[in-house]
């Protein structure tokens, strides 16, 4: 009797589990680009009569495994083009190429177990498709080379507009670490377009005790894209030498004699080489 509670307990808990795990879709792509599109799946104890895609609620995509002729059927679309990337008995991933502006909205995937249950569960994501490529920011008001005592401040913005609701992220790096809030601020309306960018603000003497130059780059973000720009920022770093320690003490006879072995040493050096 308490071996078939327990069976009990264990058909129901399988019943109740989920069968769709998930989908992975981008949020952004590109026109003329590509997107990689994934539906994971655990059907425990039953099998998978069939799997589905769908965009916008119109079918592109089915898989049904019992259909020996033809388990796959694509459907064509003038919207992107459709190819299987992988397929076991978890996962399904499609790649749609050739993208239009059209294919942006929503991606359903749905997932049927077989019989008896034919239980049915559907994920759904959204995917936009901008018109232009994502392009590298632009970086505004840097110099070749600071004095230790400046504050340098260099501006970040967009190449190109985008819409509210698909506004890109700025972040400041510098040698490959991403500065601190304290370090930068919203920066703007310096370019003609006055796209919102952020501004990164270092002081010279950190550039300096860091050995004269840094790397500074600027990246932007976009949903699963990434473009950055980088400027090395150089400080002039005063050189302390013999000779000006030598006429600090006000002795110039001793000043113009290391001078002149210092000389000495060098061309010997050079002819070594």
């Amino acid at each position: 009797m308490r071996g078939a509670l327990i069976s009990i307990v264990l058909f129901f808990h399988c019943a109740g589990a989920d069968l769709l795990l998930g989908v992975d879709v981008p949020l952004y792509a590109f026109a003329g680009g590509q997107a990689t599109l994934s539906c994971s799946y655990d059907l425990r104890a039953t099998r998978l009569y069939s799997l589905k895609w769908y965009h916008n609620g119109t079918e592109f995509y089915r898989h049904v495994p019992t259909e020996r002729e033809k388990p796959i059927n694509i459907k064509p679309s003038l919207k992107f083009s459709v190819s299987e990337l992988f397929r076991n008995d978890q996962r399904v991933t499609l790649s749609l190429t050739q993208l239009t502006v059209s294919a942006s909205g929503q991606y359903r995937c749905e997932v049927i177990a077989e019989h008896p249950s034919f239980r049915t569960e559907t994920s759904t994501a959204t995917m936009t498709v901008l018109r232009e490529p994502l392009s590298p920011p632009v970086l505004v008001g840097a110099r070749e080379i600071y004095e230790p005592t400046e504050l340098i401040k260099i501006g970040c913005q967009p190449r190109q507009p985008f819409h509210e609701e698909h506004k890109p992220t700025l972040q400041w790096f510098l040698e490959g670490s991403q500065v601190g809030a304290e370090w930068v601020s919203p920066y703007g309306n310096t370019l003609q377009r006055g796209y919102p960018g952020l501004s990164l603000h270092v002081p010279g003497e950190q550039i300096a005790s860091a050995g004269g130059s840094l790397r500074a780059e600027c990246r932007l973000t976009l949903g699963p894209h990434q473009r950055s720009t980088f400027k090395i920022l150089r400080v002039r770093v005063r050189m302390i030498s013999y000779v000006d320690n030598y006429h600090s003490s006000g002795s110039e006879k001793v000043t113009g004699i290391v001078y002149i072995y210092a000389l000495l040493t060098l061309t010997t050096l050079l002819s070594l080489v």
